[in-house]
């Protein structure tokens, strides 16, 4: 049981703090970071192809990896979007070996647990991979103690994992035309009403 589920848990807890981390004790997540742009969603508790476009228009060209990070409540919107007659949102159903993910702009959508429920800053994350820095120092180090928990007749286990990260833009930077910011992590916000 521990050599299936610890494994399990320890990469739920750095995929969450990569995502949402507070950087104490823990890697700095990307919708904590000061290299967050974020994009005001058209309509509170809604996405809409608009808001998609806006957050695709300020992202940093420069990166090729980008991926969609999207809480599954807000799947049941994303899946109804349409630009005229054509989705917004690409099934990958048509080989899961070819496309494993549905796609957006011709990027991954992944679906988790660590981007917030619908209507909260971050239900939908475009992210570049490639731009977070993350560090491990050995690998996944355990104990076992009978003596811990002794007078219990329990045996007490320890488990270690060292890691740290954070995005490697320390801010937004200004497009070359100087019209907006633009950032490798781009989040949807709440709504104004």
């Amino acid at each position: 049981w521990i050599v299936n589920n610890v494994p399990n848990e320890l990469r739920f807890m750095v995929e969450d703090a990569i995502i949402d981390g507070t950087g104490v004790g823990m890697p700095l997540g990307i919708l904590r970071s000061g290299a967050l742009v974020s994009v005001t969603r058209n309509d509170e508790n809604e996405i809409d192809a608009d808001d998609i476009a806006s957050m695709w228009s300020s992202r940093y060209i420069g990166m090729n990896d980008y991926v969609w990070f999207a809480n599954a409540s807000i799947m049941p919107q994303i899946y109804q979007l349409q630009v005229g007659n054509v989705p917004v949102y690409q099934s990958g159903m048509g080989g899961y070996a070819d496309a494993p993910y549905g796609t957006i702009f011709g990027r991954p959508v992944i679906e988790n647990e660590y981007c917030p429920y619908l209507g909260s800053v971050g239900d939908l994350l475009l992210a570049s991979p490639s731009q977070y820095a993350l560090i491990t120092k050995g690998g996944v180090q355990s104990a076992s103690s009978i003596h811990v928990k002794f007078d219990y007749d329990e045996t007490a286990f320890r488990f270690v994992y060292r890691v740290d990260g954070e995005p490697i833009w320390a801010s937004p930077v200004t497009a070359f035309d100087g019209t907006a910011e633009i950032s490798p992590f781009v989040a949807l916000t709440t709504g104004s009403t």
